[in-house]
């Protein structure tokens, strides 16, 4: 609920701003408007991972309705994602998991320009794409409930067009869905990509160690590696359990970066690319 209050006020006010003259302050204001309404949906789009590993509500139909009610706002598909990210978890970095660019192409230099796009775009490759391999990985009930989805997301979005007034559509919910493409593919890419053994437990998955306010907004997901060894230890629970395992996990390499800054950095300088290509081949 806090984070549909921040981005009830964060577009409350930026609406009032679109009023006024605009300068540079207002022009300020307005794009800091637009990040806490982009971080407040994607916050609540997070609780959608939660519902997948049953942690949302004790009751699985309550469990479901809450993961499918989180994640249509920024156009998820939840029983899709549900599927392959239950098979990510199965077989991290292996044959079947769905996060594994190298299982879709055997050319370096396509995985690579895949991993560029994703930076850059891939945000409506994903929510094009899941419902899509959810289907194909799915079973007959799964492709139901996929099904099901799609046609209510094309509903809501139809019935957002046909009756939301176009200001409160496009900056509170437009533009911040620009934003959020930034934010979900710097978060899904920090977590496995360019990194030497990608089926490792402890190797093959990153945490970002960030700052409170990040982590907040990010609903504790940068301890990702942490979330890998104990998928069902709830959000709330997983700084705790990063600061009882942090010792015994740096002796055995656990790739830790301090902020999601620091890894783009790394990605643009190409500093993570050559470390992942000298670790494996030293493996």
């Amino acid at each position: 609920m806090i984070f549909v209050g921040l981005w009830c006020v964060a577009t409350g006010l930026g609406l009032l701003l679109t009023r006024e003259q605009t300068t540079l302050v207002t022009g300020l204001a307005r794009g800091a408007l637009y990040v806490v309404a982009a971080a407040a949906l994607h916050g609540i789009s997070l609780f959608t991972h939660e519902a997948v590993h049953g942690g949302l509500a004790r009751r699985p139909w309550l469990n479901r309705l809450g993961g499918m009610l989180c994640a249509w706002p920024v156009l998820q598909n939840f029983a899709a994602y549900k599927v392959l990210h239950l098979r990510h978890h199965r077989d991290l970095g292996g044959g079947q998991d769905p996060d594994h660019y190298s299982n879709y192409t055997g050319r370096r230099w396509l995985e690579l320009l895949m991993h560029w796009g994703r930076l850059l775009l891939g945000y409506p490759a994903y929510i094009t794409l899941i419902p899509i391999l959810g289907w194909k990985h799915g079973t007959a009930s799964e492709r139901r409930w996929v099904l099901l989805e799609v046609v209510a997301v094309v509903a809501g979005v139809g019935l957002a067009v046909a009756f939301v007034p176009w200001p409160l559509l496009l900056h509170g919910w437009l533009i911040p869905m620009v934003l959020i493409n930034t934010l979900v593919n710097i978060r899904g890419m920090s977590q496995h990509t360019f990194l030497p053994e990608q089926d490792h437990p402890v190797r093959g998955s990153r945490s970002i160690l960030s700052n409170p306010v990040t982590r907040f907004f990010m609903c504790n997901e940068n301890y990702h590696l942490e979330h890998h060894l104990y998928p069902r230890v709830p959000w709330y629970s997983l700084p705790e359990l990063h600061h009882a395992l942090r010792a015994d996990l740096v002796a055995q390499g656990a790739p830790f970066i301090p902020s999601y800054a620091s890894f783009v950095l790394g990605v643009l300088s190409g500093r993570l690319q050559r470390e992942a290509r000298r670790g494996s081949t030293d493996g």
